[in-house]
């Protein structure tokens, strides 16, 4: 009996997503007398593509032997604590978009880019810190100045 690890699972999750997007690709408008194949031929070129990759990734899958996985309950907890790191700046960026439009740009963005350096460099030294605030408190005003008065874009 075959079971579903997590290569056949991307592979057939592929498949399934290949066959609504290439009948999709279909109210995509016909060619014009002066398009040879039409705006769908990309698209579906790059569908074929993958179609052809995950056939490969599924039938690789099927001839190799598969090892006895532990749960998924104590594999999840495994996976959250080795990448806590990644999931904090998850977190932390949500709380950025949350937070964006009631701070506004520079207050919020520098708040962000505060924590996620200190969560990324640490901070135990005062070179650490003299760096992470150094980043924050220079880019942040002088992407805001380039983006409001050269490129004349409003920032919240």
């Amino acid at each position: 009996m075959l079971t579903l690890t997590k290569d056949r699972a991307l592979a057939l999750a592929l498949l399934l997503i290949v066959a609504v997007m290439w009948v999709e690709s279909g109210t995509i408008r016909p060619p014009t007398s002066w398009q040879p194949y039409g705006s769908a031929l990309f698209p579906r070129i790059l569908l074929i593509t993958i179609a052809l990759l995950s056939i490969i990734i599924l039938l690789r899958s099927l001839f190799t032997k598969v090892t006895p996985q532990p749960s998924w309950g104590r594999a999840i907890t495994k996976w959250f604590l080795r990448r806590k790191t990644i999931v904090a700046l998850f977190f932390l960026f949500g709380l950025y978009a949350a937070l964006l439009p009631v701070l506004g740009y520079i207050v919020a963005t520098m708040s962000f880019l505060i924590a996620s350096f200190a969560l990324l460099l640490g901070i135990d030294t005062k070179r650490k810190w003299a760096i992470n605030l150094g980043i924050s408190c220079i880019f942040v005003p002088l992407v805001f100045v380039i983006f409001r008065f050269g490129l004349n874009v409003w920032l919240p």
